[in-house]
This record gives C-alpha cells, sequence and structure tokens, in this order.
C-alpha cells in the first residue's frame, strides 16, 4: 500500500511538473527580475555611498541572478537566456573590472554600472518589453544604512 501511494504522488507531481514547466519559467523569470531590480537598487545605493564593501556583496548577488537568468530557455517565445547572457554579461563583466581594479574610480565604477542598468532596457527592448524601462533613482526605502562603516 505504501509502495503504491508513493508512486501515484509521484506520478501526480510528474505530470504537474510537466504542464506547469512553462509557467515555472515565467514564475522564475519574474521573481529573478524582482531579484535583480532589488540587489541593483541596493548595488546603486552602494556606489553612491562609495562602500566598496557592499558594492561587492550586491554585485555578487547581481551575477547569481544573472547566471540563474541564463539558464531560462525562453519568456513569452523569447530567448531570454541567450539574450540575458549575452546583453548582461557582457555589460557585467565590464562593471565587475571596475569594481575588481584597485585603481578604479567610484566615477567608472558608477559608468559601467549605469551601462549595465542600460543592457537591461536593453534587453527588455529586445523582447519586446520595453515599457519595463529601469531607472536609477537615489531613494531610499530600506532599513538600511548604506554608508561604510
Amino acid at each position: 500500500m505504501h509502495t503504491r501511494l508513493i508512486a501515484a504522488v509521484a506520478a501526480i507531481s510528474l505530470c504537474t511538473l510537466a504542464g506547469a514547466s512553462e509557467e515555472s519559467e515565467d514564475h522564475n523569470l519574474i521573481g529573478l527580475m524582482g531579484q535583480m531590480q532589488y540587489f541593483s537598487h541596493k548595488l546603486d545605493l552602494s556606489i553612491r555611498a562609495q562602500n566598496r564593501e557592499l558594492v561587492d556583496f550586491y554585485a555578487h548577488e547581481i551575477e547569481e541572478t544573472i547566471e540563474a537568468t541564463t539558464q531560462i530557455d525562453e519568456y513569452d517565445g523569447m530567448p531570454v537566456g541567450k539574450l540575458a547572457e549575452g546583453m548582461l554579461g557582457s555589460s557585467f563583466e565590464r562593471f565587475e573590472q571596475a569594481v575588481e581594479d584597485e585603481n578604479g574610480s567610484w566615477e567608472i565604477i558608477d559608468r559601467r554600472f549605469g551601462e549595465l542598468v542600460n543592457a537591461c532596457n536593453a534587453c527588455h527592448q529586445a523582447t519586446e518589453h520595453g515599457y519595463l524601462n529601469i531607472q536609477r533613482t537615489d531613494a531610499n526605502p530600506y532599513m538600511q544604512s548604506f554608508e561604510p562603516n
């Protein structure tokens, strides 16, 4: 009896997963884009405060989010994973190099981050979601100080 129950639950789970895989990718992308926006805003505030420790932390979180996004095959018929890899990956690499450069100025880091935000908007345009326009802001809605200790 126990074995049949486990087999039934497994079969139902597989059927549910097979039918929901496209829906799951939709939800994954939406969640990842929410994370990207969240971490990007915190990264922007960290750059403005010139807090290298927080910049490193949030840059790492964004890198992981971009990597997860590249694993999504498509969304609304668009090859989101490939676009994210091509458009965001190279832009993020330039930003990361600016952050890792010991002699890098905050002005260059800030400029490279602006280019990353522009790459996000270009990706939205390429996927016919240009109405999602990301803009930088210095408003701090978080219960967090971004100033270095």
